[in-house]
C-alpha cells in the first residue's frame, strides 16, 4: 500500500480536495480522501509527500503519431495540404535512427509532460512491438488504406494485425481506416465488423481539410491528384457527392463507435446528426492552428453532447507531445471556456474515446495513472493556477509505477 499526499487532489467532475491523498494498491487506486483520514485508515502504508503540488489524473493524448517525432520543425506548411503530405512521406523515408530509439524518446517526452496514455497511429502497424516494452499506457491503432478495386484486401491484413499484436495490461489494439479519401467503404465495413467481433476501438481521420470535402462532394481536386500521383487510384471509387461527415455517417459501421480525428469542417445539420451517434471527436488545437484551419467547432460539439477530447497529432505539425500545452493554448484563446471542461477533455473524455473505462479519473478501482503539478496559490482552485503558469509535472505514475519524479 502506498499513499500519495498532496496539497490538493483534483479529478474531472469533482471539486478540489485540499490536503488530500490517494492510496495505491498495485496498479489501482484504492481510496481517495483527506490525508488525515487515509493515514488513519492505512497506518502502515508508505507515504510519498508531494509537497506544494496538486495531484491529477494522468493526461491522455487521444490522437498522435509517435513515429514522426524526429520530423519536428522539418516540414513547413505552405497552404497545400497534399504537398505537405508528399513532403512528409519523403521525410519519413529518410528518418535516421531505429524505430525503437525514436519511440523511446517520444515516450520519455510524453511522461515528462504528464501524458500517461496515448492513442498512437503508426504506418504499417510497426510501432506496437516497440511500444509494448514501454511503460506508458497505449492504444496502438493498426492503420489500413485501400480505395482501389480490391474489396477483400483489408480483411486479411487486419486479421494479421489482430493475430500478431500481443496485448498486455498497458497495450490495447485498435483499428484505423485512414480517412474517407484513402480508405473505401469496404475498408470501413470490414474494420467495424472485426472491431465488433473482438471488442476493439476504432479511429479515423475525418473532415480534416477542404480538399477532402471537395473530393467527396465533386470527385475532383488536389486529393484526387495526389492519389493518382502515388498510384493509389484506379477509378473504381464512386464519389458519394456528400460531405465527409454525411458520407461517414452513411457507412455500414456495425453500430461501432469511432474516435474521429479532427472534424474541422461540418455544418449545423451534420453536427446535429453526429450528436445522435456514439462517436467521439479528437481535437488537436495547435496542429489545427499549424494548418491554418478556421475556428474549430469543439464548443458546439460539446454543447450538442458529443464527447470531445484532445490530441497533439504528430510533431510534424506541433511543437510538443504535451496535452498540458494543448489545454493552456485553449485557455489563452478561449479564456471564457470552463477550465473544468478542459480537464475533462484531457482526461476522462479521451479515455472513454479510446475505450478505456478505468482510466482518466481519480476514483477507487481506477488505474493508478497520476501526475503531480506544483501550485503557487490557493489549493482551492489549482487548475486555474496551472493554466496560468508554465510549470511542468514533477511526478508521473502509470499503473502504480513512478516513471518520472523531480521532488
Amino acid at each position: 500500500m502506498l499513499i500519495l499526499h498532496a496539497r490538493s487532489v483534483l479529478s474531472a467532475g469533482s471539486p478540489a480536495l485540499p490536503d488530500g491523498a490517494v492510496s495505491v494498491t498495485q496498479d489501482r487506486l484504492a481510496a481517495c480522501g483527506p490525508y488525515s483520514q487515509l493515514r488513519r485508515q492505512f497506518p502502515d502504508a508508505e507515504v510519498i509527500d508531494l509537497n506544494n503540488c496538486v495531484l491529477l489524473p494522468g493526461l491522455v493524448n487521444a490522437h498522435t503519431h509517435l513515429e514522426l517525432t524526429p520530423l519536428k520543425n522539418r516540414i513547413s506548411y505552405q497552404g497545400d495540404f497534399f504537398d505537405w503530405v508528399a513532403r512528409l512521406s519523403a521525410a519519413r523515408r529518410q528518418i535516421e535512427g531505429d524505430l525503437d530509439t525514436i519511440l523511446t524518446d517520444a515516450v520519455r517526452q510524453c511522461l515528462k509532460a504528464g501524458v500517461t496514455t496515448v492513442g498512437d497511429i503508426c504506418f504499417r502497424h510497426r510501432a506496437w512491438r516497440h511500444l509494448a516494452r514501454q511503460s506508458i499506457r497505449k492504444v496502438c491503432f493498426a492503420e489500413v488504406f485501400g480505395i482501389t478495386a480490391h474489396p477483400d484486401a483489408p480483411g486479411p491484413y487486419l486479421e494479421k494485425c489482430i493475430a500478431e499484436t500481443q496485448i498486455n495490461p498497458l497495450l490495447s489494439l485498435g483499428l484505423s481506416p485512414h480517412a474517407p479519401y484513402s480508405a473505401g467503404p469496404r475498408v470501413y465495413q470490414v474494420a467495424a465488423q472485426l472491431a465488433a467481433r473482438d471488442r476493439l476501438p476504432l479511429t479515423t481521420h475525418l473532415a480534416e481539410t477542404p480538399d477532402e470535402v471537395e473530393f467527396l462532394t465533386t470527385g475532383a481536386g488536389p486529393c484526387l491528384d495526389y492519389l493518382k500521383l502515388i498510384h493509389r487510384w484506379d477509378g473504381s471509387f464512386r464519389c458519394p457527392r456528400r460531405s465527409p461527415v454525411e458520407y461517414f455517417l452513411s457507412l455500414d459501421l456495425a453500430h461501432q463507435p469511432f474516435l474521429l480525428a479532427h472534424v474541422n469542417y461540418l455544418n449545423d445539420d451534420e453536427l446535429h446528426a453526429l450528436s445522435q451517434t456514439p462517436h467521439s471527436v479528437a481535437y488537436c488545437p495547435r496542429s489545427h492552428q499549424f494548418f491554418g484551419h478556421p475556428q474549430h467547432p469543439f464548443q458546439r460539439l460539446l454543447a450538442a453532447g458529443v464527447n470531445v477530447c484532445l490530441g497533439t497529432d504528430s510533431l510534424a505539425s506541433n511543437q510538443t507531445l504535451s496535452i498540458l500545452d494543448e489545454i493552456r493554448f485553449l485557455h489563452r484563446h478561449y479564456p471564457d471556456f470552463p477550465a473544468a471542461d478542459l480537464l475533462k477533455m484531457a482526461t476522462i473524455n479521451a479515455a472513454l474515446a479510446l475505450g478505456l473505462k478505468d482510466v482518466g479519473l481519480i476514483a477507487p478501482d481506477y488505474q493508478a495513472d497520476l501526475i503531480a503539478m506544483p501550485i503557487k496559490q490557493t489549493p482551492d482552485d489549482p487548475l486555474t493556477d496551472i493554466l496560468h503558469s508554465d510549470t511542468e509535472p514533477v511526478f508521473t505514475m502509470v499503473a502504480g509505477r513512478v516513471l518520472h519524479q523531480i521532488l
